[in-house]
């Protein structure tokens, strides 16, 4: 009976904490709505294209989807990108999720443990603070105007490798 009223307890605090974060997020929300009603023909026209990595203020989701400011992936095409108000995203994580595995010559190497994940290394992209997951599985549409600083762009093959993962998402 008391860990039934200690796991309810839990349940409401994280409620609590829930709406708070909600709360928080609202008026960034409103005004970032604002924004966009303001400056819609200069968002319409922003240069963004695929393989750009922008900071998104995604604000605060539900459950296990991303929150807050954070580095994307445009993955949508050049011409969505043109003519269009929104954009296809993968957002980035620095939580890796690796296993690590040994080739045929015995050599071991860490890979993501997940075949939606794609790691961009620090070494290669400096811009990044860390090396991060690019996260397919969590793929969604953004308005341009949640996308804030440019940071940088990934190489084609990174890119290419990224794209058939999104593929293997949709079983295309």
């Amino acid at each position: 009976m008391e860990a039934d009223t200690i796991q309810r307890e839990r349940l409401r605090l994280k409620k609590v904490k829930k709406n708070e974060k909600l709360d928080e997020w609202h008026p960034k929300k409103i005004a970032l709505a604002n924004e966009w009603i303001e400056n819609e023909q200069t968002q319409m026209k922003r240069p963004i294209i695929r393989g750009a990595i922008f900071t998104c203020e995604l604000g605060e989701n539900i459950g296990t989807e991303q929150n807050g400011e954070r580095p994307v992936l445009v993955i949508s095409n050049d011409w969505i990108n043109r003519t269009s108000g929104s954009v296809k995203i993968a957002p980035l994580s620095t939580k890796l999720k690796t296993k690590t595995i040994t080739d045929r010559k015995g050599k071991t190497k860490v890979v993501p443990r997940l075949k939606t994940h794609y790691f961009l290394q620090k070494e290669v992209y400096p811009f990044l603070a860390q090396t991060s997951a690019v996260k397919v599985e969590e793929l969604t549409t953004v308005n341009k105007v949640r996308l804030k600083q440019h940071i940088g762009n990934i190489n084609d093959d990174d890119l290419n490798k990224i794209m058939n993962r999104v593929k293997w998402v949709f079983d295309l």
